[in-house]
Formats: structure tokens, sequence, C-alpha cells
């Protein structure tokens, strides 16, 4: 746990250094665009490291969907082409475990390098990639009793960090894109109890990586 609190604030200090080097040592001359974006999420929830039990499957996994929106800013840095993307996007993620509804509501700060490439005048394409921190918010917290008479507890961490790769085209002030965002380590820890067996199982690997498809546009 202190190895994993180390590790986020580490990532998260890099993240607060790079964006003090943009706002506050960036040349003047730099482009700085402001915006919103908005998408759907559509993830998938993985559990490794379940373990056998008599009363059957352990987890069924239903469907997966959310939504993000949120603003960002768009800077050029003095290379061509060369940029930083950096957002605060408010994510809500649906999934279902067991016939259980999980909605995992959080904020997350991407911070990109983007490479962008005119075409034709207005018309351009771009490729963006780099880390990102999510931080939960609301309920992490789901308890329920399955149809196996097992009681389950899905808690989402409180803090996560993660990667993401993504591009798009950008049409005068609109912008499409998609992007894949991969989390490093787990996302949730997930318990069970069956008062059957008295035995207690524990799954430590329940992550959820994500599409999104994005909608973005420059004020």
């Amino acid at each position: 746990m202190k190895n994993q609190i180390a590790f986020r604030y580490i990532c998260f200090r890099g993240i607060t250094l790079l964006l003090f080097h943009l706002f506050i040592l960036s040349p003047a001359s730099a482009q700085v665009g402001f915006g919103i974006k908005t998408g759907i999420n559509m993830s998938e929830t993985t559990i490794k490291d379940v373990p056998q039990t008599t009363f059957g499957q352990l987890y069924e996994l239903g469907k997966n969907d959310g939504f993000f929106a949120g603003p960002f800013v768009n800077i050029s840095l003095p290379m061509p082409h060369l940029g930083i993307d950096v957002g605060a996007f408010y994510d809500l993620r649906r999934t279902e475990i067991n016939g259980k509804d999980i909605k995992m509501s959080s904020v997350v700060v991407p911070a990109n390098i983007r490479f962008d490439v005119s075409v034709l005048g207005a018309f351009g394409i771009y490729l963006a990639a780099g880390p990102q921190l999510t931080f939960a918010v609301g309920n992490e917290d789901y308890t329920w009793t399955d149809a196996q008479q097992m009681l389950n507890t899905f808690r989402v961490q409180a803090s996560s960090f993660g990667f993401n790769l993504g591009g798009g085209i950008r049409i005068a002030d609109i912008e499409v894109g998609a992007v894949y965002q991969i989390p490093v380590g787990r996302t949730a820890d997930i318990i069970s109890l069956t008062d059957a067996a008295e035995r207690i199982y524990e799954v430590r690997s329940a992550t959820t990586n994500n599409w999104q498809l994005t909608l973005g546009w420059y004020f």
C-alpha cells in the first residue's frame, strides 16, 4: 500500500511539474487553445485470479458503458507540429457484475504529448499519448448478495494511474477522435464472502480498460 501511494505521489508530482513548465515557462509566442470535450465510454472490466468454487461461476460480467465531459487546453510547443493537451474531465463508467449495476464516478486528468498535422488549411489530423491520473468521487463501495448467497463488495480505488493513446481529425474548431485508456495496476478490489463455506475470496486484480469516442470544441 505504501509503495502504491508513493508511486501515485511521484506521478502526481511529475504531472504538476510538467504543467508548471508549460504555463509558466512557455514562450510568449506559444499558441494556447481552450475548449470543452465530451464523449462516450466503452469500458471492459477484467477480473483475474478468480478462485475455484463449488457454487458455480463466481462472477458474471455484463454491459459496460458511460460518458465523460470537461474542459481542456492545447498548448503548442516551440517545435513543429508538437504540443501538450491537458484536460480535467468528469468520467462515469457503468459496469454490471452478477446483475449488480456499478457506477464508477471519477475526475480524470490526462496530460498528453500531441502531434498535429494540417492537411488542407482548417482540416488536420492528430495523435496524442501520455499519462493520466484518476480520482474517484462519490460512492467507492458497492455491496450486494447474489443468487448463490455470496456477499460481494466491489471497492473502487481512491486514485489510480494509467496511460492513454489516441488520435483523430480536426475541422476548424471541431475535433473528433478516439482514445484507448490503459490502467497501471488494479482499478478495484473485490471481496466475496460465502456464508455456507465461511470462506473469504479476495480478488485484487479487477481492472478496467476503456475506449472513448470523443468530440471536442475550441472556443
